[in-house]
């Protein structure tokens, strides 16, 4: 009877280990900045966590427009930091949802990225904008990151646990076997 209870309680004591779902928008992605051509003296973007996401460091002394992929292209401008003697660190900017952006819409995580355990890019995509007079094209790709999904902690676990199990059952088992083989043959031994 002490058993079935245990058995009973087992999947809420599970279920209070679990770690807290990730919120919707959270997203296991983080963003990974390949190129931005030309390099342009001042100007730093690189990725961040979230699957549309940079960090932009920008002491041009001028604006700094991204163009959106609508027909015609919306602009959207992020101001000149003033110029200081130590520099201000990079401002986090999310691609707004207003515009039209390739990596706005990011496929689910399926099962197998979180059975693999690894970091697997799920996009790739490119920015045009533009730095005063000069245009400038930024490549980037949308990874997925199993460090930011806490299920692919919970299924490396379960990866993990299923081949403790079976070596065990197996060390367990090698012996169990030979004793019975021998119980066996002693037993075939003896019947004439």
């Amino acid at each position: 009877m002490v058993n079935r209870r245990l058995l009973l309680l087992a999947p809420v004591v599970a279920l209070l280990l679990l770690p807290l779902t990730a919120l919707a928008e959270d997203q296991p992605f983080k963003t990974v900045v390949d190129s931005i051509v030309p390099k342009t003296a001042g100007l730093t973007i690189e990725g961040t966590a979230g699957g549309c996401d940079l960090m932009l460091q920008n002491q041009t002394g001028q604006d700094v427009i991204l163009l959106d992929m609508s027909k015609p292209p919306k602009p959207f401008r992020f101001a000149a930091q003033p110029k200081t003697a130590t520099p201000r660190p990079p401002i986090p900017v999310h691609l707004p949802a207003a515009g039209v952006w390739p990596c706005a819409s990011l496929p689910a995580v399926n099962e197998d990225q979180r059975w693999n355990h690894a970091e697997t890019t799920v996009g790739i995509w490119s920015v045009n904008g533009t730095v005063g007079a000069l245009s400038f094209k930024l490549t980037a790709r949308t990874v997925y990151d199993p460090a930011l999904d806490p299920p692919s902690d919970w299924t490396l676990y379960l990866r993990l646990g299923a081949g403790i199990a079976v070596a065990g059952g197996v060390l367990v088992a090698i012996p169990y076997l030979f004793n019975k083989r021998r119980e066996i043959f002693a037993g075939s031994k003896k019947t004439p």
